[in-house]
């Protein structure tokens, strides 16, 4: 056989007993998932949306009862690092909440019933978003988050046999606590959508309930007595149970960098 098929034979013999044994090699062993990679550095991102949906929600307490209404709102995201991101949130809603309490009658007062109304919910929180998966269009995520809760618009009526009259009291403010979870969806490079399902607790606000607030309207609808003898609102309310609210929300997302 002539030298130049003998070396061709011979390379070729070579590949075709390689090629098996390269074959029946074990694949390398997964790297073990690491839950500190989450906390690894990645170049800064931030984004800007704008969102709407729905608020619902009732309190722990059977008198504190709440309407759902809509939602608005805006949220500025930002990250430093490959699975954990941070996003600062304004949300309004026109959502109302009522409390009720009777007030017995004293001082010549008949008995009646003490109604606070609580109208224009705004929150202002902060809360950190987990990306629990991540992939090239698509990041799914749980959201803790702490914030804050003013009512900004409240009042308090006191109905009686003779008749009914408002008067206004401070606003409610209170700290809130929040859970979200949802999803992050970007069709494009700059635009995305978000749905968001979050739940917040807070209490039912703060504010004055005092004599100086409510005695106007214990004055509207009854002769004005020596002295005014709802001294204290909060003293026939009580403790102001604690608000639960579901929110459902879907954002549009514009990608800054």
């Amino acid at each position: 056989m002539p030298p130049p098929k003998r070396l061709f034979l011979t390379l070729l013999l070579t590949v075709m007993v390689a090629v098996p044994v390269a074959a029946a090699d074990p694949p390398p062993a997964p790297a073990p998932w690491n839950p500190l990679n989450a906390f690894k550095p990645a170049p800064f991102s931030a984004e800007f949306e704008v969102y709407s949906g729905g608020i619902t929600g009732d309190s722990v307490g059977a008198a504190f009862k709440s309407a759902t209404r809509g939602t608005y709102g805006g949220r500025f995201t930002f990250g430093f690092m490959r699975a954990i991101n941070f996003s600062v949130d304004y949300m309004y809603s026109n959502q109302s909440r009522s409390f009720t309490a009777v007030a017995p009658g004293t001082g010549g007062l008949p008995s009646g019933t003490l109604l606070m109304r609580a109208r224009n919910l705004n929150m202002v929180f902060g809360s950190g978003e987990i990306n629990l998966i991540q992939t090239k269009r698509a990041k799914f995520y749980i959201s803790p988050g702490v914030g804050f809760v003013r009512n900004g618009a409240r009042s308090m009526t006191f109905i009686t046999p003779l008749g009914a009259a408002s008067s206004p009291i401070l606003p409610g403010n209170a700290v809130t606590f929040n859970l979200g979870t949802g999803v992050k969806i970007y069709p494009w490079k700059h635009v995305g959508f978000r749905i968001d399902v979050r739940d917040h607790v807070s209490g039912g606000g703060t504010g004055n309930l005092g004599a100086n607030v409510a005695c106007p309207a214990v004055y509207a609808v009854y002769p004005p007595p020596p002295e005014c003898t709802v001294t204290n609102a909060q003293q026939y309310f009580g403790s102001i149970p604690v608000q639960n609210n579901l929110v459902f929300t879907l954002g549009l997302i514009f990608r800054i960098k």
